[in-house]
């Protein structure tokens, strides 16, 4: 096991003292419609795509990899995934590694952590762009393929909705269903961008006049674009009253909030093909890339305060505070991920021709979290959960 990096040094700390962070709202797993495994299922995401970035800038320090603008911090959109149908076509934010880790649930045979590691070391065999980038896309996920060219993909996102509320009412058929919605995710610094203005004008000018549009834009701010501050309420207050949209807003650091709020902006644009605005806070960990000096613009003390705001510590605390898993537990899962890494010779995961070892990822059952065999019958774990099996033979959904 590699030497733990200083954000994981705070975890295994707030491990011991059982000290987690205080979400800002106290939804319970009931309220909120999530079940126990539910929760400990996203949790899992999480640390999915936390060991991903961590993997990453390990294997750039061997020069094995080259591209490192990860998504810690913003592993909250895992719980936005769950909240939404596998087949709602989802253009992605580049930090969205969790929400993609997510919905591979869904979907059986998928490998998004050898897929993503092939892309950061610009492999030829990475699926969606061939080594040339790293995109998050795939078309058995119904998640379009988009680089990081910053807000290019909201045009496209407002006109696949625009196309899905008229496909419906000229009585069309086609790939996604017909009461489908597109989600669509972005950062705060994108959401300034012209393209982005433009796209969100058009969707409310289009919805104030009643055309379809089933859209959902998620709005992931983290406060700052590269070294750039987004003003305080800045978003908030460019949204909230914005003709044609439907405002919504909560805490990314904390599952629950995060969850409740975009199955209700799911449903407010299934059932009305109106446009929703989800605002979802949240924070930037490691800086922009792994190339980024932030102690160059951000003073130590904000750094810290910003470590302490890391998503992965609430979500660890939400686990042990509604009696999911216990501190053991916790961290006999973050292990078990931490070690999952392919353990072959050097740089073979880059070498043309090379293919995903077998436990890269295993189908899951989304109800149990349980890994389950190609003919949808639950089988052991690998890594093994710490929480029970589902006692049903066939509920892999």
């Amino acid at each position: 096991m590699a030497d733990p990096l200083p954000q994981e040094k705070l975890f295994f700390s707030a491990l011991r003292s059982g000290d987690w962070p205080e979400p800002e709202q106290a939804w319970t797993l009931d309220e909120v419609g999530l079940s126990p495994a539910g929760l400990a299922e996203l949790f899992e995401s999480q640390l999915m795509s936390r060991h991903l970035d961590l993997h990453a800038r390990r294997l750039q320090a061997r020069g094995e990899a080259f591209y490192t603008i990860g998504s810690a911090g913003h592993e909250g959109n895992a719980a936005i995934a769950r909240a939404f149908r596998p087949t709602d076509p989802a253009f992605l934010h580049y930090r969205d590694a969790a929400f993609l880790i997510q919905r591979s649930r869904s979907v059986p045979g998928q490998t998004p952590l050898w897929d993503l590691l092939l892309s950061f070391a610009a492999s030829s065999d990475d699926p969606v762009s061939g080594g040339r980038h790293k995109v998050l896309g795939s078309k058995a996920l119904h998640i379009p393929p988009q680089t990081s060219t910053i807000a290019s993909h909201l045009p496209k996102a407002m006109g696949a909705a625009y196309g899905l509320g008229l496909w419906r009412r000229l009585g069309g058929g086609g790939e996604w269903p017909a009461d489908s919605v597109v989600v669509c995710s972005f950062g705060d610094a994108s959401f300034n961008h012209s393209t982005a203005q433009g796209a969100l004008n058009a969707a409310g000018w289009a919805a104030y006049q009643g055309a379809p549009m089933p859209l959902v834009m998620v709005c992931e701010d983290n406060g700052i674009g590269i070294s750039t501050p987004t003003p305080d309420g800045w978003i908030e207050a460019s949204m909230r009253a914005r003709p044609g949209f439907h405002y919504l807003s909560c805490d990314g650091l904390d599952l629950l909030d995060t969850w409740q709020a975009a199955r209700e902006a799911a449903r407010i644009a299934r059932r009305h093909r109106q446009p929703v605005f989800l605002h979802m806070r949240c924070v930037r960990l490691f800086g922009h890339a792994g190339s980024d000096a932030q102690q160059a613009y951000m003073t130590p003390q904000r750094i810290k305060a910003d470590e302490v705001r890391d998503p992965l510590l609430v979500s660890a605390g939400l686990l042990q505070r509604h009696g999911v898993l216990d501190q053991v537990q916790i961290g006999d899962l973050y292990r078990a991920w931490e070690t999952a890494w392919p353990r072959s010779p050097k740089r073979r995961f880059a070498v043309p021709g090379s293919k995903a070892p077998s436990r890269s990822w295993p189908a899951s059952c989304r109800h149990c979290g349980q890994v389950a065999s190609s003919r949808g019958r639950v089988t052991s774990t690998t890594p093994p959960r710490p929480w029970p099996s589902c006692s049903t033979s066939r509920c892999i959904a």
